[in-house]
């Protein structure tokens, strides 16, 4: 071989070396792909990451466990089952088998299947490596939240003890420890109150692929500390309608029965009980209680109204009526017996009359209330349509003149201009709304007026983000249909 062509060989080489790896970075990844669909995940961009794991499914098992877990929070429980069941037969590492076992549970839980939830959960409790691990203590806390919802309390307290005996993130032990108090509260105050102060006994790193199963605690921990600082003759009241509001309807009865039957909340509570009764789904045994009050204390306008709405989930028309007109003698010019019978008229399909039972209610309020029963008689003709412009929009507009910056008052008149073809009021009245904090209705009614006007770029971030803010609600399959029709 001629020497200068011998010496020339190691370049040659080091040069093709180089092209081929120049064409392996230029080469797309699927990885960098499933790295920025992660990155629209945990942005809760849910829309958008969709459609970028979709592709990447069919190559990666953990795109299609991205999938999964999408389709859970989207309340698309038998796709999501199917994905995530997919996703861990074709193999995933222990921290991603274990993230699919998390979202997996939600999904059978929110389909209903509440005993194979609670199986799949446990299987958290088997983990061999560190990451994987990370994931049983926000098990617990799911598993814990199930019974809690249940009204197996015992079993929700225990939960969330080892919850909080684990690391967890703070957000995930914030949340525990709010229940905790929820539970201790009626029996040990001072142990509520300990719960709710105390930091997180062992913090551990967020996980942002499981914070969207979190469940978001609101208000809930200042209405109770504010129970808790309440006189104690009246904690008893105060935490049962606290526990009425969010559904512990076993805790609040606890509650209404422990009121002093001689004190003044007494007739209150009794009322309340027979009420978190009828709610917790035993409508004979509420409907009882209320026949019992009424024929003890008959003079008694609330507990009359409480068993007329009773009748009326009844379908029981005539008993109701007799109860609204016994109220309406005891308490003639009351705002609340004209909404009393716009209830009874709507719950008969009379909707003429209904609405004009609201339009007295209106006239009957006081000044400053006057606002908040043009609302309550506008949502009648949006839940309706009943003359939704000739009659429910002025409502909505004298609503949200009297209310101003409040969010239900501007996504209510939203809602009626977009019906009624105001586009450009809708948006106006939208985006007053979001400003107010309101959320997916508002964006879906300023994303769909802005798609009415042709303005289809901001229409699509508006609907995008109705989708986003309440991925498993009707507001984003709305604004999804509104999606599908865009430029």
């Amino acid at each position: 071989m001629n020497a200068r062509i011998a010496a020339r060989i190691p370049w040659l080489v080091a040069a093709a070396l180089l092209v081929a790896g120049a064409a392996l970075i230029a080469r797309p990844d699927a990885r960098d792909a499933l790295r920025a669909a992660d990155r629209l995940f945990v942005a809760g961009r849910y829309h958008e990451a969709l459609a970028a794991y979709r592709p990447l499914a069919p190559t990666l098992p953990v795109a299609q466990l991205r999938l999964g877990m999408l389709r859970a929070l989207r309340g698309e429980h038998a796709p999501a089952e199917r994905a995530l069941r997919a996703a861990m037969q074709r193999g995933l590492d222990p921290a991603s088998y274990h993230l699919a076992l998390l979202y997996l549970g939600r999904a059978l839980a929110d389909s209903g299947r509440d005993e194979l939830a609670g199986r799949t959960w446990l299987l958290l409790e088997d983990c061999r490596t560190p990451a994987a691990c990370a994931l049983r203590a926000p098990g617990r806390v799911l598993a814990a939240e199930e019974a809690m919802r249940r009204g197996d309390y015992l079993a929700a307290e225990a939960g969330y003890e080892a919850a909080l005996a684990e690391p967890l993130p703070v957000a995930w032990a914030g949340l525990a420890a709010y229940r905790l108090a929820l539970l201790h509260a009626p029996d040990d105050p001072a142990a509520a109150w300990d719960a709710l102060a105390a930091p997180p006994p062992r913090p551990a790193p967020d996980n942002p692929l499981a914070a969207p199963l979190l469940p978001e605690p609101r208000e809930g921990p200042a209405q109770l500390a504010a129970v808790l600082r309440a006189p104690e003759g009246q904690r008893q009241q105060l935490l049962g309608q606290l526990y009425l509001g969010l559904g512990l309807y076993g805790l609040a009865e606890e509650q209404f029965v422990r009121v002093d039957p001689h004190g003044p909340e007494a007739l209150s509570a009794a009322a309340y009980a027979a009420y978190t009764r009828w709610r917790a789904g035993d409508a004979q045994g509420g409907l009882a209680r209320l026949e019992a009050l009424v024929a003890a204390y008959p003079d008694e306008p609330r507990t009359r109204t409480l068993l007329a709405l009773a009748y009326l989930d009844l379908d029981s028309s005539d008993a109701a009526r007799e109860q609204i007109d016994t109220v309406a003698r005891l308490r003639p010019g009351d705002p609340d017996v004209q909404l009393a019978w716009a209830n009874w008229y709507a719950a008969r399909r009379e909707y003429d009359e209904a609405s004009l039972a609201y339009g007295r209610a209106l006239a009957q309020a006081p000044t400053g209330e006057r606002g908040r029963y043009a609302l309550l008689a506008a949502n009648f003709h949006l839940a309706s349509t009943y003359q939704l412009c000739e009659r429910g929009l002025p409502l909505a507009e004298l609503a949200a003149a009297a209310l101003g910056a409040h969010a239900g008052a501007q996504t209510t008149l939203a809602a009626h201009r977009y019906h009624c073809g105001a586009f450009e009021g809708a948006v106006r009245a939208a985006q007053a709304a979001r400003a107010a904090g309101a959320g997916p209705d508002a964006a879906y009614y300023l994303g769909a007026s802005l798609a009415a006007l042709g303005d289809a770029s901001d229409a699509r971030a508006a609907l995008i983000a109705a989708a986003d803010l309440a991925p498993a609600s009707v507001w984003r399959r709305r604004a999804e249909i509104v999606l599908s029709y865009l430029p």
